[in-house]
C-alpha cells in the first residue's frame, strides 16, 4: 500500500474515530442516556502534513478541543464526582483519538503532554492503593 493511500485511510479512520469516542463518553457516565444520544465530532486534518512537527501539534490541539466538546456535558467544576467523570472521559477520548490517527508524530506529541502524564500517574497511584 502506498504511503499516500495509507494517509488517506488514516484520515478516514480518524474522521470516524469520534463516533467511537461517543461510546466511551457514554460508558464513563453512569447516568448518561443511551449511546444514541452520545455526542460525537469529526476532526478534519486533510490540510495538515503530519510529517511536520508543527502540523502534528496543530492536530493534537484539535484533538484536545474535540475531546473536550465530546465530554463537556460531564464538566461541572463545582461537582467533584462529575469532574472525575469528565476527566476520565476526556483522557479516554483523547487517547482513542490519538490512537485512531495512528501517526508517530501525533503519538509523540501526546506522549510529551505533561498534563496527560500527570493525570495518568495520579490514576495509577490511586489504583495501587
Amino acid at each position: 500500500m502506498s504511503s499516500q493511500k495509507s494517509f488517506r485511510v488514516a484520515r478516514y479512520v480518524a474522521a470516524c474515530a469520534f463516533t467511537a469516542l461517543a461510546f466511551g463518553a457514554a460508558a464513563h457516565a453512569g447516568d448518561a442516556p443511551g449511546t444514541a444520544d452520545a455526542p460525537s465530532t469529526t476532526v478534519d486534518y486533510t490540510d495538515l502534513n503530519l510529517a511536520k512537527q508543527g502540523d502534528a501539534k496543530v492536530l493534537y490541539s484539535r484533538l484536545q478541543r474535540a475531546s473536550d466538546r465530546v465530554c463537556v456535558q460531564y464538566k461541572e467544576p463545582r461537582d467533584l464526582r462529575r469532574m472525575k467523570v469528565y476527566n476520565a472521559c476526556y483522557r479516554d477520548a483523547l487517547a482513542r483519538a490519538v490512537d485512531s490517527v495512528g501517526h508517530a508524530s501525533v503519538q509523540a506529541v501526546y506522549a510529551a503532554d505533561e498534563n496527560v502524564r500527570i493525570a495518568s500517574r495520579s490514576m495509577k497511584s490511586r489504583a495501587s492503593t
